[in-house]
Order: structure tokens, then sequence, then C-alpha cells
């Protein structure tokens, strides 16, 4: 049993628990966690925000007379969130992240006060590093994936501001060294991930890397002064070194997705077609509304194709509905076929009646005197 975080087997069960919820029972799910707990999406948002403020709180209540009071702030908050941790043993329950996530931004901008000079080798400042590096060691410490991947990205952008990126831009294209890192490190990510990680957190901030990062790193890539740029004499060099990484990129993705049965990959097809829509654009002359019109149908037609070729599973693929009677559209299927029925059954034969005419025994009209 672990103090400081959940063992892998742990986390395999707090994932199972959240998965099933009340499906389990409290008392063997307790046993199988090490007494771990978690919350559920939505209260882990909210506690998450109410960890940031309160660390937030806590450095306007130090004041800001010195600039020791970041380090004070950023090592009570710290200290807080491994508090709670160790002595209510909670695990992605929101707060305890929120304030670890504080409390070591804070200490990073304590560093960035003693760095001098302020830039580096390359010609950027140091600063915007040093909180990116907080922010990813405060990912890891507590198995954030968003953390994490934020912390990525903005060194994606980081490394593509630099001094050296520009002077390679000036040489291969503009933005396209951006575009290049992020690249790499998606493709890094998705090797990554063709390993089985104990840990569930493991795979989920791979997946969140090969998912956001070809559309990270384009966004980077593709801002207005690069649209206006394109347009101009001799920018097809930065066009066909973007569309060729995006398109190398893309491919592996839809393979790895094929070959994993797993979403990520896909995700992130989807994100270089995307961007490689908007290169293809701008090596177009037509008019806005009619490549987007264009490209909506194609993405129409190619949707309902592979809709009806996955019909019939292919290779473990397919897009059938895996639960039975489970949308709308079998409900509805569902109450015509009863409707259906009940208007094509035969109507049941009038009851006989009892009466029997002609007198009784006794009374007469049927009338019988026995009762």
């Amino acid at each position: 049993m672990s103090r400081w975080r959940p063992s892998p087997a742990e986390e395999r069960w707090l994932e199972v628990a959240s998965e099933l919820g009340a499906a389990v029972p409290p008392a063997a799910m307790v046993e199988r966690t090490g007494g771990w707990r978690s919350t559920g999406p939505l209260a882990r948002v909210a506690l998450f925000v109410l960890g940031f403020v309160a660390a937030a709180l806590l450095l306007a209540i130090l004041g800001f007379d010195s600039e020791a009071t970041l380090l004070v702030a950023g090592l009570i908050a710290a200290l807080a969130a491994e508090w709670l941790t160790v002595s209510k043993r909670l695990h992605a329950s929101g707060i305890e992240e929120g304030l670890c996530l504080a409390g070591y931004l804070l200490v990073g901008a304590w560093i960035t006060t003693l760095i001098e000079p302020k830039s580096d080798v390359v010609g950027e400042t140091v600063d915007a590093l040093v909180l990116i590096a907080a922010a990813g060691a405060a990912g890891l410490r507590r198995l954030n994936p968003l953390v994490t991947t934020g912390a990525v990205i903005a060194f994606v952008y980081w490394v593509g501001s630099t001094a050296t990126a520009h002077a390679l831009d000036q040489v291969i294209g503009g933005g396209v060294t951006g575009v290049a890192f992020g690249c790499v490190l998606a493709a890094l990510a998705l090797a990554l991930g063709a390993r089985e990680y104990r840990r569930p957190s493991h795979d989920r901030m791979l997946d969140w890397l090969v998912a956001t990062l070809p559309v990270a790193a384009y966004a980077q890539h593709a801002s207005q002064s690069y649209y206006v740029a394109s347009l101009l004499p001799g920018a097809g060099t930065d066009r066909l070194a973007t569309t060729v990484l995006l398109l190398a990129l893309g491919v592996a993705l839809l393979l790895a997705g094929l070959r994993r049965r797993r979403h990520a990959p896909f995700i992130g097809f989807m994100g270089c077609v995307a961007c490689l829509a908007v290169e293809l654009r701008l090596a177009t002359t037509l008019a806005t509304e009619t490549w987007l019109i264009l490209y909506g149908l194609a993405a129409l037609i190619a949707g309902v194709a592979l809709d009806r070729y996955l019909r019939q599973p292919r290779n473990g693929l397919t897009s059938v509905a895996l639960t039975h009677r489970g949308g709308p559209l079998d409900l509805l299927q569902t109450a015509g076929a009863t409707l259906l029925a009940q208007r094509s059954a035969p109507e049941p034969p009038p009851p006989e009646s009892t009466f029997t005419p002609g007198g009784g025994r006794f009374g007469g009209g049927g009338a019988t005197g026995q009762y």
C-alpha cells in the first residue's frame, strides 16, 4: 500500500469503480482500492478550480510585499495538497490537483525572479520555460492528463517562438519548425502508446497528446499573418513541407488506430485531415463558401460510405451499435411494430349471452330459482 499515490492495481480498481458505479459493492471496492477515493468529472473540475482559487487567495493574504511570498504561498499550497493526499487518501478528486498545480507555479514564479539574465542561448526568455516545467511536474505528480497536455502544448509554442526557430523558419519556411516539432512529439507519444502500461493514467496522458498535438501545433502555424503571407508568391515551400508532415503523421495515426482499436489515434487523424483541408484551401483560388461546400460534401459522402461499408464487421470494426435496442430509433421501431400488431390481430368474438329465452322452471326470463 502506497502512501503518496495509488498503486497500479489500486488505480485500475478506481477506474472500475468509476465505470460501474454502484454496481460494485462498496466494501469490496474499499478493500481493493486501498481506501483511495475519487470524484466524478463535474465535481473534479469544480474542486480543481476551488483548489486553484484557494492558492491564489492565500497569496493575496500573504501580500505582494516581497518575492519571498511567492515561495511561501507555493510551499503551503503544495504541502496542503500532499496532506490531503496522504491523510484523506484523495486521488484525482480535483482539490489536491488544483492546490498542487498552483503551488508548483508559484514556486516556479519565485525561481524566475532569481534567474539572471532573462534570456537563454537561443534568445528566448526562460521565465515561460520554468513555468512550463513547473506545470509539467505538477501534472506528472498528480497523473493529470489535462495538465501534462497543456504543459507539452505550451512547450511546443515556446519552441516555435525562439530565435533559433525563427532562423530555421527563414530557411525551411515560416512556422514549419513549430509544426515539425509538434508532429515529432505526437509521433513519439504514438510510439510510446504501443506498449501496455500498468497505470491507466499513463495511457490517458499519451492518448491526450496524440489527439491534441497535431491541431495545436498547426494552430500556431496557421495564424492570420501566415494566411496573408501564403497568398504571396514564393510561399509554396512552406505549404509543401507542412502538407508532407501532416500527411505522414495522419497516415501513421490512421494505421495505429486501426491496429490498436483506440479512439485517440483516430481523433488525431481527423485533426490532421482538418489541417490538410486548410492547407489545400490555401493552394486554391476558390471562394471560401465554395470550398466549404465542397469539403463538407466530400466529408458527408466519405462518412456515409464508410458507415455503409462497416455495417458488416470488418477486421473487428463495425458501425452498428453494440447495444441492443438502445437508441431512440429502436424505440420508434418497437412502438410501430406494436401498433401494427394491434391492428392486424383479429377481433375477439363477442361473449355468448347467458340469457335463456322461453322462461325458466319458476320465475321465467331465464330464472331457475337456484341460488
